[in-house]
């Protein structure tokens, strides 16, 4: 397969994270646990997948600061879709009522269907001069094509 989108809905002990393909069949759905093992879990099942994988949050940091620094690690493009943004959609989807797995679903969706969604980017910062090491902080860049490459 050429490519996967993936879908996360960011919480605070765990992320709902979901995986559809070019025609938007579902690949995968699951709860992942917000630490470092099962993350690794689900960025090495979804880069199984396909040769490409856009991943896609709804949180720029906070409870998914530890998945984006795994994901950046690994190299991996990371779009931003905010949570007003999954709201309004959400009501273009069939189903009874807001759910973690559903607004993880919502979110693959859009970044597959969406050219103009933001990347998430990292930005290094230096502390203060008496810390050696680095912080890492989140920059939204400007929009760039996440939807199906042209043909």
């Amino acid at each position: 397969m050429d490519k996967v989108w993936v879908g996360v809905e960011a919480g605070k002990e765990f992320h709902w994270a979901h995986v559809l393909d070019a025609s938007g069949r579902e690949l995968l759905s699951r709860k992942v646990e917000n630490d470092e093992a099962d993350l690794w879990t689900l960025i090495d099942e979804a880069l199984c997948l396909a040769e490409e994988v856009i991943w896609a949050v709804d949180q720029p940091g906070g409870s998914a600061a530890l998945l984006l620094a795994l994901l950046w690690e690994r190299n991996q493009r990371v779009f931003y879709i905010s949570g007003l943004t999954v709201e309004r959609s959400r009501d273009a989807y069939r189903a009874e009522s807001k759910t973690d797995a559903r607004d993880a679903h919502v979110i693959a969706d859009q970044a597959r269907m969406r050219p103009d969604l933001s990347e998430l980017e990292v930005v290094k910062q230096q502390r203060s001069p008496s810390y050696s090491s680095s912080s890492l902080a989140v920059a939204i860049s400007s929009p760039t094509r996440a939807g199906p490459s042209p043909a």
